[in-house]
């Protein structure tokens, strides 16, 4: 491989055996050979009928699986949805976030499914929503007693909070688009279970 700046390589890039990164210590004078897997996810394996990058000097590991060192290629890919656009296929799993006392403090900065036993009054408070995206997310109650205020932001269909039913589960659904500045809500009520 010829010399080149980091910023000059693209994914489709082959690394030979021994090829390396050179980086100029402090001094200036002294090269380190440095990896590719210390590279970020731009350069990656190649998936099967494109040109295997060799794994050099030392065994490398793809996931927790060790790869053979020497001369031979890396069969595996790694591959990664790209920042804008892709398709998931199969299921999409979600972090469920249990919420602490009364459930009312919400930080949707943790994940997009939260749940709480309800067993007083509640004033839900909905925090940490991304900036310049739409977002939404699902709270899932378990309403054992006392009312539920919700914030002056959330906007339920015809103007109306939902009426619920004590000892009965509630699943409410809400999204923004506008950085949490208004939430619209929706919800399934009065479930047995």
């Amino acid at each position: 491989m010829a010399s080149q700046k980091i910023s000059q390589l693209t994914a489709s890039i082959v690394l030979a055996s021994g090829d390396y990164f050179p980086f100029v210590q402090a001094s200036g004078t002294t090269n380190k050979r440095v990896g590719f897997d210390v590279l970020d996810n731009r350069y990656y394996s190649s998936a099967a009928g494109t040109a295997a990058q060799a794994s050099g000097n030392a065994a490398l590991v793809v996931g927790s699986t060790a790869q053979a060192s020497g001369n031979a290629g890396i069969a595996s890919a790694i591959l990664k949805l790209p920042l804008s656009g892709g398709v998931v296929s199969g299921q999409y799993a979600g972090n469920i976030v249990p919420l602490s006392l009364y459930g009312s403090g919400i930080n949707t900065s943790l994940g997009n499914y939260f749940t709480a036993t309800l067993s007083g009054a509640t004033t839900v408070v909905i925090s940490g929503a991304p900036s310049n995206v739409a977002y939404s997310f699902v709270y899932e109650v378990n309403h054992q007693t006392g009312t539920i205020t919700w914030p002056a932001a959330v906007s339920w269909p015809s103007a109306t909070a939902p009426t619920l039913t004590t000892n009965k589960t509630h699943i409410f659904i809400f999204s923004t688009d506008d950085s949490g500045t208004n939430w619209r809500a929706s919800s399934l009520i009065n479930y047995t279970t």
